[in-house]
């Protein structure tokens, strides 16, 4: 089962190769430190706020709810300890 965490990551290198964005890029545009989402990519991200999760979707310019949507990010599917 994937984290949180992994399953942010991965959304986000999806979106950010169809939006041809890099982390600088989505850093900017979300408003969150470059060390931030290098943090998350690197996998060095411990917790995931839904802030962050907010502010990454909106520099993407997606809805939170169009981010997290999927059965993947669903509970039966998340190691949620």
């Amino acid at each position: 089962m994937k984290t949180i965490n992994d399953l942010v990551r991965e959304k986000l290198s999806e979106y950010m190769g169809k939006q041809n964005l890099t982390q600088y890029k989505l850093a900017e545009l979300s408003g969150l430190p470059y060390s931030t989402v290098k943090s998350i990519m690197q996998k060095r991200t411990k917790g995931m706020s839904l802030k962050t999760v907010i502010l990454l979707s909106y520099g993407l310019r997606i809805s939170p709810s169009e981010f997290i949507s999927g059965d993947e990010f669903s509970a039966d599917n998340l190691n949620l300890d």
